[in-house]
């Protein structure tokens, strides 16, 4: 099994994502495979796991550790990925990276390490991109592009504050057709 964890949206951000990736699937026909999760910011991708109850224990440590902070998303961007070894694209909301942001980050890799092992994943580290995926796969990357040049104009400048973490885990041969799940979700501390 594969975990990781992330932060949550508010209501509205949660609303602007979700009409976004509906039009976009409707226009585009690109997958909403993506949508059986809620809009995140993955704190680091999914790394492997042997005894989720001890991660549970671990979550509820670091969401009392966390107090309820405010993220900005300042513009949408299009990447390209291969999935299946097909030439596909990622649109997602671009995340204002903070120093605080890149902290939890790197501690969670830390303390991941610490406690379990070898929880490295791809693209962890100083050069993760913090970001909330609107869409991923369904069609050609250049059916991503010509998407994008239509709404790459589409304002954005949106922040929240987080206020949970949530917990997702993952089948071993996950994929985007399946086998993943929000599993939990904590609230962060409201202490100050």
């Amino acid at each position: 099994m594969k975990a990781t964890f992330a932060l949550l949206t508010d209501i509205e951000v949660y609303n602007f994502v979700r009409k976004l990736a509906w039009e976009v699937h409707r226009k585009y026909g690109i997958s909403l495979e993506v949508t059986r999760l809620p809009p995140h910011i993955s704190l680091k991708q999914p790394f492997n796991l042997t005894d989720l109850d001890l991660l549970e224990r671990y979550m509820g440590e670091l969401a009392e550790s966390i107090q309820p902070f405010e993220i900005r998303l300042p513009r949408l961007q299009v990447v390209k990925t291969s999935i299946d070894g097909s030439e596909t694209g990622i649109l997602w909301l671009d995340v204002q990276e903070t120093g605080h942001l890149r902290g939890l980050h790197l501690r969670l890799n830390r303390e991941l390490s610490e406690r379990f092992g070898d929880t490295q994943a791809a693209f962890d580290g100083q050069d993760y991109h913090f970001h909330m995926t609107v869409a991923i796969g369904g069609q050609p990357w250049m059916v991503y592009q010509r998407m994008y040049e239509e709404i790459s104009a589409t304002e954005v400048n949106l922040s929240f504050v987080t206020r949970e973490l949530a917990l997702f885990v993952y089948d071993d041969t996950a994929s985007l057709a399946g086998g993943f799940m929000t599993y939990k979700i904590s609230p962060l501390s409201e202490r100050h």
